[in-house]
């Protein structure tokens, strides 16, 4: 299907740009060595198998702000454009995130990641599912998200954004081949 919206970049691309860094991101995952998984790569960083987990509940998250089942607080309306101005915008712009930049709470991954199987599948199923509530939600005429943080997304940017951010994660697994630190 060719979701191309009122001149916005084609859905579909970023869709599909989405599936590659997933599928990306999953290889990555699987070539961490299993003695690594929960060894986090430096002080006060998360282990692989964290790192994991929190790009799988990136996709559950989105998928629910998606749908609006999203239960957490929200920012205030009258400072999304400046959240989206400060921190969405310079990602969509650069294609990465800041150095730094924490992750916030209802994305925090648990203390004791589950296996590498259990995660990478259930990174798989987010994922799958945040791409069928995009496809969706452009089928229904819609065109944007109000995101609790950044206010009105359009669709494309919101899935570039998830594509970028997986990315990003991705090279904190390294090859799986390196010193668990330096992963």
């Amino acid at each position: 299907m060719n979701l191309v919206i009122d001149g916005m970049p084609d859905l579909q691309s970023t869709i599909i740009d989405n599936r590659q860094a997933v599928d990306a991101f999953i290889a990555a995952a699987r070539a961490v060595r299993q003695t690594a998984w929960t060894t986090p790569r430096a002080p006060r960083k998360w282990s692989p198998g964290q790192v994991t987990e929190h790009v799988a509940i990136a996709y559950e998250v989105s998928r629910a702000i998606l749908n609006g089942t999203f239960s957490g607080r929200a920012a205030p309306r009258i400072v999304r454009p400046l959240i989206r101005i400060l921190a969405l915008n310079p990602v969509l712009k650069t294609g990465r995130f800041r150095q730094g930049m924490k992750a916030p709470a209802p994305f925090l991954p648990t203390a004791s990641p589950a296996s590498v199987a259990d995660l990478t599948a259930r990174v798989q199923a987010a994922a799958g599912a945040f791409e069928g509530e995009i496809e969706a939600a452009a089928r229904q005429g819609r065109t944007f998200v109000d995101h609790p943080f950044f206010g009105r997304v359009t669709l494309a940017d919101y899935s570039r954004l998830q594509a970028i951010h997986t990315r990003h994660h991705a090279q904190q697994l390294g090859s799986g081949a390196e010193h668990p630190a330096a992963i």
